[in-house]
């Protein structure tokens, strides 16, 4: 059981109770104001009378930095290299010799451990969370993928953990990117042993371990990938519809990509994307499918069966169209196709039954007959 003690003088002495002689660690020329020793008791950290925070090498007696604004200093627990230090409103987080993360708080430090720092305001300790994250980066930024794997396990988000990962993999680090996802629960060899054989092209070996571990969402989407849907289907869950139309949906776009429009159109209409069936239809004119489709639609599916009525109008065949529009109860759209298309005794008919409709008849009306130089019509 010991104390450590700084004095005005700039002493700093370690003082052991079962020991009549102070220990003299080190002396500086400024009187001190706090101070702490990192865990393995190879550093020390002071607080001056000038609110600079010095941190020094207790061996070599060496001052390794030196931060201003600091009213007090704690180092971290669980990490030799990370210290915090409060002053001027602000907490300063600081790892290694990196710069100052900082953040807004009041208060003093008094104690730092793991992603906790305990702050003394007033009359009252609170603990802190604060993320590891900026440390971290810190760390990752200069390829040190070991020192930022032990920053991260104090506490970092998911998204982290998974930007630690890649990073390694990419610096060819493979023991600290293989402890990451450990870490993070991968522990199943036969989880990892697939991804090797499917990598290897030995699709099938790989399906077999996925299925084995329990994770057949994973054979199922490497078969997708690879367009070997025949092999996809036996891997659906029992009869999840999610996965069922993400299947057919996939296999439809790639029977598109590959040319075969009709094969894709019955496709995507099965898996229920009915707009990519119908713009392949009307960019290839089958007016006939357009039709087809636009009859088995509910009228409540208002998007595919207007952009069914569009294509139909565009293909000129503006009976068809018409029906779609009524399907959909759209009499407005259905008022304009008649006028576009010039057939007046269907746009009365509908004017009839529906009085406020005659304006978007009769005055397009009116001007078409006065093109045809029928100007006494016109005008009644």
């Amino acid at each position: 059981e010991g104390l450590l003690v700084g004095l005005k003088n700039g002493q700093i002495l370690k003082i052991f109770v079962d020991n009549l002689f102070a220990i003299v660690l080190l002396k500086q020329a400024t009187a001190v104001r706090c101070l702490d020793m990192s865990a393995s008791r190879k550093k020390l950290a002071v607080v001056d009378e000038n609110d600079t925070c010095l941190v020094y090498d207790i061996d070599t007696k060496e001052l390794l930095f030196q931060e201003p604004n600091a009213n007090s200093v704690a180092w971290n627990t669980q990490c030799e290299d990370m210290l915090c230090f409060s002053g001027g409103g602000y907490l300063n987080i600081k790892a290694s010799t990196f710069p100052v993360h900082r953040q807004k708080l009041q208060g003093f430090v008094v104690g730092y451990n793991g992603s906790k720092i305990f702050c003394l305001h007033v009359f009252s300790i609170s603990a802190v969370e604060v993320p590891q994250s900026a440390p971290m980066y810190q760390y990752l930024d200069r390829k040190l993928f070991k020192e930022a794997y032990q920053i991260a396990c104090l506490g970092v988000t998911d998204t982290d953990w998974r930007e630690l990962a890649m990073e390694a993999l990419e610096g060819l680090d493979f023991e600290t990117a293989k402890k990451e996802r450990k870490k993070r629960g991968e522990t199943n060899n036969d989880l990892f042993l697939a991804d090797v054989f499917s990598y290897q092209g030995k699709f099938h070996e790989a399906a077999k371990l996925y299925k084995r571990s329990g994770h057949e969402n994973l054979a199922l989407e490497m078969y997708t990938d690879l367009c070997m849907f025949e092999y996809a289907k036996d891997f659906l869950g029992s009869g999840d519809p999610k996965e069922t139309k993400m299947l057919i949906t996939k296999q439809a776009d790639w029977a598109r990509n590959i040319k075969e429009p009709k094969a894709a159109v019955e496709m995507y209409i099965s898996a229920g994307e009915h707009v990519k069936a119908i713009e392949i239809c009307g960019d290839h004119g089958w007016v006939d499918m357009l039709i087809d489709i636009a009859r088995k639609l509910d009228k409540a599916e208002r998007e595919p069966l207007l952009l069914c009525a569009t294509y139909l109008k565009k293909l000129d065949s503006p009976g068809y169209a018409a029906e779609t529009y009524l399907k959909m109860g759209d009499l407005k759209s259905l008022v304009q196709l008649h006028v576009e298309t010039q057939r007046w005794d269907e746009a009365f008919a509908l004017g009839e039954k529906h009085p406020e409709f005659k304006d978007d008849i009769y005055v397009p009306y009116a001007q078409w007959l006065a093109e045809n130089d029928r100007f006494e019509e016109a005008q009644k």
